[in-house]
């Protein structure tokens, strides 16, 4: 016989509010604005993606095959470890997205906007452009040992382990200006551009900064750190609601504080708010039914 148990959602209008997707996503475009317009380096890019993950590619259903279940902890893993690959060979990010069929980690790459594609008036790809394609190889090395896959499954997507992993890879590097008429250093550049969108490889996706993009549907979507077999959490976005979806990540996070510590936009309030719900949640996944209801969030 199973048992069925109901959450408690909390829709009282006087809880503190999230941020709205609107506020933020104009908050979160003009310090994105501003950011590349100051010629940043890669740490700072890192940086800022890892406090807006909805930016990253893959955060929703547009890499690859795909993962119609949403990605594993409804979040974003930075600079995920790989057993075997030393700390400077990690993804920077890495979303592991689920469906039916297969796990579909999704392993991102980020260099620097301020990188260039090709060599000017050879038409070659630059010595560090070579260098990051051969980042994505080194991950394909490693995902097609049978034995890394299943360490992987069970570090990741532990409760779909049973499940092939079928990885994507992405890229995100340099900036458009590369490819536009006014601003190109080469004397071709719509061929260039047609070549930069030929090169990618089987499972590979290649971006410029400029290409990425809030996705309102990763708008509950943190950002998770992993080491020596421990979670933490890093980040997470002003309009963050709580609900069912914190039941995985408060089955590992216990203390969400630090994370919660970095979000923009969000009032002290609120950050009591989602710490207090996130207890609720946790306790609701330790004693996980056979049957579990909820509707809506908070």
């Amino acid at each position: 016989m199973h048992t069925f148990h109901h959450a408690d959602i909390d829709t009282s209008p006087d809880r503190p509010q999230a941020t709205t997707w609107e506020e933020y996503r104009s908050s979160m475009l003009s310090q994105w604005r501003s950011l590349l317009d100051s010629s940043p380096c890669e740490r700072e890019m890192q940086e800022f993606l890892e406090l807006h993950p909805c930016c990253l590619p893959g955060a929703t259903d547009n890499i690859g095959p795909g993962g119609h279940h949403g990605p594993s902890f409804s979040a974003v893993i930075r600079q995920p470890p790989l057993k075997g690959l030393g700390p400077t060979r990690v993804p920077d990010f890495m979303w592991v997205r689920r469906d039916t069929g297969a796990i579909r980690p999704i392993c991102i790459e980020i260099e620097s906007p301020r990188k260039t594609w090709f060599n000017k008036g050879s038409r070659t790809p630059t010595a560090e452009l070579t260098q990051a394609i051969d980042q994505l190889t080194e991950w394909k090395v490693w995902f097609s040992s049978p034995e890394n896959q299943l360490i992987f499954a069970k570090t990741y997507a532990p409760r779909y382990s049973h499940r092939p992993v079928e990885p994507q890879f992405v890229l995100v590097y340099g900036r458009d200006s590369e490819f536009r008429a006014a601003t190109s250093p080469h004397d071709n550049p719509d061929y260039m551009r047609q070549k930069r969108d030929h090169m990618p490889r089987d499972r590979e996706h290649y971006y410029t900064y400029d290409q990425l993009a809030p996705e309102r549907e990763a708008a509950d979507y943190a950002t998770l750190t992993y080491q020596v077999d421990a979670w933490s959490l890093h980040s997470v976005p002003p309009t963050f609601s709580t609900g069912c979806h914190i039941m995985d990540m408060g089955e590992v996070i216990s203390d969400p504080s630090e994370g919660l510590s970095r979000a923009d936009l969000m009032s002290p309030e609120r950050r009591a708010y989602i710490f207090e719900r996130w207890e609720y949640w946790r306790k609701i996944a330790f004693s996980r039914h056979d049957y579990f209801t909820a509707v809506g969030r908070e």
